[in-house]
């Protein structure tokens, strides 16, 4: 697996060449469920970034996030599932 098959991760195909957007998040509006989606988006990146022994994928997203301006349930529930991993590994 590659990083851009991750689910959240979308390509910007309108240029020349392709552009890898690290955060396309799907959105429900639901805030249940998106806390969910973004608890799931977490453990793929986790599991990539073990895989590949790359902590670098972390911080792309994370900067897409806050490019992207927005904190709602999928943020929320992909920072908590990231807390939670930290907080199990110490």
């Amino acid at each position: 697996m590659n990083f851009s098959d991750l689910s959240f991760v979308g390509i910007d195909s309108t240029d020349e060449f392709p552009k890898v957007m690290p955060w396309q998040p799907t959105r429900t509006g639901e805030y249940t469920e998106d806390c969910k989606v973004g608890r799931t988006y977490f453990a793929e990146l986790s599991e990539l970034m073990l895989a590949q022994n790359n902590p670098t994928f972390l911080s792309r997203v994370l900067s897409a996030q806050v490019a992207g301006g927005k904190w709602e349930g999928v943020e929320i529930g992909f920072s908590q599932a990231m807390s939670e991993t930290l907080m199990r590994a110490g």
